[in-house]
């Protein structure tokens, strides 16, 4: 994760966001505009924190193979 050098997490567009997951951008918009993926509006752009995209990846964890019954 990267931090600026007020200690603050690294904004990031939505299309900066779908890289990073890899998927399309019209997901990552459906994942805002449903709550499972914070972000922030300003003005007309969505823009979201480094940290809660990390966070919402590590969420999704395929929660069989966590269990130990998926592999």
């Amino acid at each position: 994760m990267s931090l600026d050098n007020t200690g603050h997490s690294k904004i990031l567009t939505r299309e900066e966001v779908s890289h990073i997951l890899r998927v399309h951008p019209t997901t990552i918009t459906r994942y805002a505009m449903s709550g499972e993926l914070s972000s922030y509006l300003i003005g007309t752009r969505r823009l979201f924190k480094e940290k809660d995209v990390w966070a919402f990846f590590e969420n999704q964890a395929d929660r069989k193979c966590v269990a130990g019954k998926g592999q």
